[in-house]
């Protein structure tokens, strides 16, 4: 017969005990770690009232860094990389190569996908938040690129691109991407348009600071254009603005963003007011903005 001795008890009560001191510990922890960030996204809140910007926007344990072939792409084929600063160039890299190991890409209709369609389209999102704290759009999930124009299942019609939040679906048509790309001053740019629809849309369904900000930023900015007809009349008399942007707020939005990054001077000049909002939405602080 097997006896278990008192000491044995003991063993199994102890081993119990700071099973429980753990768990204890580690729920206060966890209720310590709420209460600091609590605190923290309330002093944000408070400074980004007054100064409409987050606290910080860069800050990495670990620092990914593109391909030689990769980083030959961004210094030969984007600007607004070969702007910046070299410790901002270092954070653009980072954000490239989390962006491309994040997202997955695809070609339709034979076209293939290369190093070069997939560092500019992740170049294009990454410009497009590099204001932001949180960068990735999480609503976009895959890239898929056809040569040229395409039907849409979707929305039945011929398509230079779209973006399916439900599918969380950026699809681009490669040839019209490109012209944009390369015309840097004609305010007509495929890959902006797209990623301001998606940046839109992410913004409205998350709640950190840049999307507060941007939501609230838009808000203001239509506020504006409703008061005041003069100025919306001006705006849409203009030849800064095409007259697609007043479909609806979501394509003005998209417009006016492609505005915004390829023709700054211009749009400072006559919209200083509009320009601002735009500036804001994006905390767009570079280099000729």
């Amino acid at each position: 017969m097997l006896f278990v001795q008192d000491r044995d008890y003991s063993i199994i009560g102890n081993i119990i005990l700071a099973l429980l001191l753990c768990g204890v510990a580690f729920l206060l922890l966890l209720l310590i770690r709420k209460i600091v960030i609590t605190v923290l996204d309330g002093i944000e809140m408070v400074y980004a009232l007054f100064q409409k910007r987050p606290i910080f926007i860069h800050f990495y344990l670990f620092k990914s860094e593109l391909t030689a072939e990769q980083t030959f792409i961004l210094k030969s084929e984007f600007t607004f990389y070969n702007r910046l600063s070299k410790r901002y160039k270092r954070y653009f890299r980072h954000r490239v190569a989390t962006f491309l190991r994040r997202k997955k890409f695809e070609g339709k209709k034979g076209f293939v996908v290369t190093e070069e369609v997939k560092v500019l389209v992740a170049a294009t999102g990454v410009m497009l938040t590099f204001g932001f704290r949180n960068y990735l759009v999480s609503y976009i999930k895959n890239i898929i690129i056809y040569p040229s124009m395409y039907y849409s299942r979707f929305s039945k019609t011929e398509n230079k691109g779209e973006f399916n939040p439900r599918l969380k679906t950026l699809v681009l048509s490669w040839d019209n991407f490109l012209d944009g790309h390369r015309i840097e001053d004609d305010k007509l740019n495929l890959g902006i348009h797209e990623l301001a629809h998606a940046i839109h849309f992410n913004s409205i369904k998350n709640d950190d600071i840049n999307s507060v900000l941007f939501v609230d930023t838009f808000s203001e900015l239509r506020n504006l254009l409703s008061d005041d007809s003069r100025l919306k009349e001006r705006l849409m008399a203009s030849k800064l603005i095409r007259s697609y942007a007043f479909t609806n707020d979501s394509e003005l939005l998209a417009v006016i963003i492609e505005t915004f990054i390829e023709a700054p001077d211009e749009f400072k000049s006559s919209f200083p007011e509009i320009y601002g909002k735009v500036k804001q939405m994006l905390n767009f602080n570079f280099a000729n903005y």
